[in-house]
């Protein structure tokens, strides 16, 4: 019964003690007129604690075959102290970015994308900056300067930037005179001097920047590869590529790259995705993708709160370089 399965050098003494007993049990004198009483007797109470010993050393024959069994018929292996392994690695903790000490516009008016504002204003919140939320009465007849140091305007509808913001020159103004402007898609086609949508051209007046901002060039929702610029300061703090969600913002072309610092391209073309230029005594930074949103496409669910591909240690530490090049 134990072919094949292992039995400890113990189990064996077992098994011979267990041999020893039956033979005991099975004892008959082989000349019953030689058998005397007191034999007869001595040999009766033998039986009794042979028997015992036989079942007892049954059952520890039992447990060595059960436990064979369960171990597949080899020996357990011995316990051995664990050997130090190599140290395991510890995951660090990027350093917190420098405090970045301004107050952001948020433009809200019309043509601006609910999803967009509320990712923005989460955004905001984490590192801590001042949001001052800004109407299109607002962005047309205050004075900027006064008010914020940063003016963005995130995706949406650059037509309605166009249409409801009676006073464009007014932001034109807030950077020349030391603010800084950022776009998101819409609100990069809107600071363009050229819109090309599908092929068509449309003229815009802010003309922020004197080039021409073209799209949509990949799907609406998917995800651009894009390779960042080795050259600008802050990307070396990051790998050579980021993925970030698209939904139809431009590309950027016909300008002079001595004039425009190109902090990322569209990995598919090569094209200008992200680009920053002075304006007078102030800044421009202009996006087609966007750094600030994640997104779930089997639900096709924008995400709003840094997460699903958002790329918001980037943004931080573009806009702490675009402020700081803004002091030089």
């Amino acid at each position: 019964m134990f072919t094949g399965i292992f039995i400890s050098p113990f189990a064996n003494d077992i098994i011979e003690l267990v041999k020893e007993i039956f033979c005991l049990l099975r004892l008959r004198p082989m000349d019953q007129n030689t058998v005397t009483v007191a034999g007869e007797i001595t040999m009766n109470r033998l039986r009794l604690p042979a028997v015992i010993l036989f079942a007892a050393a049954l059952v520890a024959l039992s447990v060595f075959a059960i436990h064979a069994a369960i171990n597949n018929g080899t020996p357990p292996a011995p316990s051995l102290p664990a050997e130090p392994g190599p140290d395991e690695p510890v995951a660090v903790e990027p350093e917190k970015p420098e405090s970045l000490d301004c107050t952001v516009g948020l433009y809200t008016g019309q043509g601006s994308w609910d999803p967009d504002l509320v990712a923005m204003r989460n955004f905001l919140a984490e590192y801590n900056l001042t949001c001052l939320e800004i109407d299109q009465e607002t962005v047309s007849n205050d004075d900027l300067n006064t008010l914020c140091d940063i003016l963005v305007l995130v995706g949406g509808a650059s037509s309605e930037y166009l249409n409801y913001i009676n006073n464009h020159a007014n932001i034109r103004s807030f950077v020349e005179n030391g603010g800084s402007f950022v776009g998101f898609c819409a609100g990069a086609y809107y600071a363009s001097s050229t819109m090309r949508w599908e092929g068509n051209l449309y003229d815009y007046p802010l003309g922020l920047f004197p080039g021409e901002a073209a799209g949509p060039y990949f799907q609406w929702g998917s995800l651009a590869t894009i390779d960042l610029n080795p050259k600008i300061s802050f990307n070396q703090d990051f790998p050579d590529t980021l993925e970030m969600w698209y939904f139809g913002g431009p590309c950027f072309t016909g300008f002079s790259e001595s004039d425009v610092d190109i902090l990322a391209r569209y990995h598919a073309n090569g094209e200008a995705a992200v680009i920053a230029f002075n304006l007078g005594s102030g800044r421009v930074l202009l996006s087609g993708p966007h750094p600030e949103l994640g997104y779930n496409p089997a639900a096709e669910r924008i995400e709003t709160e840094g997460n699903s591909g958002a790329q918001w240690p980037w943004l931080y530490a573009a806009l702490q370089w675009l402020i700081n090049r803004s002091k030089i």
